[in-house]
């Protein structure tokens, strides 16, 4: 999704929404290598599309049937997420990189993929002659150009659609369901073997705050969470779970509320700009965090804002990541 939490993070607040709305090491899972099925499915940025290419018709999550190849060799990508389609082996030759290429968590991954900005030139989309549109973007209005260019298929639009369903639903379209199943097969064996290094003891409750700026936030069921909640076991805090009862992507904060957000463990999101690391400072300086049971008792683990994201290479590192910083930690005590 160009999801509001990558852009917003970069564009003001368009930028900020794309941070908090989404949803390591090295490397992608242990599963059937994502890197090794990108080599062999990386589409050409130099032929034409196969004009003879086999087609099917598929419903987007807009309900609109379109007719697209059943194998495309020609993928352009429009959203925040290009993870969702090399973690099922598939590169495409364009997507819209301008704004999230610093915040991605697989660099390496997304090298030789032309940038088409964002918002979307159309002028450099028609150039790479795409013979299929993945558009999973919060901005409706770019449809309508786009589908003059190629067939266009919605998969999101910046909701919170769970990662499992919309990339095996990217997946069918790409006729990469088989690569899909087995990442998500190979992702959910890691999480539990996390989890289980984790020994939690079942009781732990956390928040996870982002510092974007001059602003903090406390996130809700999206982003970060979906994985400290949803695959390692710690509970929302009492606070959290206030906004995930509501559905509430996030809510900013001053640091005066923050007591009544906290839980056993704190999970704190930042970046290396200069607002952000100003915030940081000044939110650890503060008397009200230094009187936090969490922050007396060292259980506060910082993360690079790169990894509040929901596409599934991101997702898998953050297993790797969240395991180094919370052994680090522990380490230390």
């Amino acid at each position: 999704m160009f999801k509001k939490e990558r852009l917003l993070s970069l564009l003001g607040l368009l930028l900020v929404m794309a941070f908090l709305s989404a949803c390591g090491a090295t490397t992608a899972p242990a599963t059937p290598d994502a890197g090794k099925a990108n080599a062999g499915t990386e589409t050409s940025k130099d032929a034409a599309p196969d004009t003879k290419l086999a087609t099917k018709v598929v419903k987007d999550v807009q309900g609109r049937e379109v007719e697209v190849p059943v194998q495309a060799q020609r993928v352009v990508y429009v959203g925040s997420n290009p993870g969702d389609l090399l973690a099922i082996g598939v590169k495409p030759i364009g997507a819209t990189l301008s704004v999230i290429a610093s915040q991605i968590a697989y660099p390496e991954q997304i090298k030789g993929i032309e940038d088409v900005g964002y918002p979307y030139s159309q002028e450099k989309v028609l150039a790479l002659n795409p013979d299929l549109i993945i558009f999973d973007d919060w901005d409706e209005k770019g449809l309508a150009a786009l589908e003059k260019i190629a067939p266009t298929v919605v998969t999101g639009l910046d909701d919170a659609t769970p990662t499992k369903e919309r990339v095996m639903f990217t997946a069918d379209v790409l006729g990469r369901t088989e690569a899909a199943e087995a990442w998500f097969k190979a992702y959910e064996e890691k999480a539990k073997a996390t989890k289980e290094k984790l020994q939690l003891k079942g009781d732990e409750t956390a928040v996870s705050l982002l510092l974007l700026g001059k602003e903090m936030y406390v996130m809700g069921n999206q982003g970060l969470n979906t994985t400290v909640y949803g695959q390692l076991g710690f509970k929302p805090s009492p606070g959290t779970q206030k906004l995930v009862d509501k559905n509430e992507r996030f809510v900013d904060v001053s640091n005066e509320v923050l007591p009544d957000y906290m839980g056993t463990d704190i999970f704190l999101l930042t970046d290396g700009g200069n607002e952000t690391v100003a915030l940081q400072q000044q939110l650890m300086d503060s008397s009200v965090w230094k009187t936090i049971p969490a922050v007396q008792q060292g259980r506060v683990y910082i993360l690079d804002s790169k990894f509040n994201y929901d596409d599934p290479l991101t997702l898998d590192l953050l297993l790797d990541e969240i395991v180094s910083v919370m052994s680090a930690k522990a380490n230390k005590k």
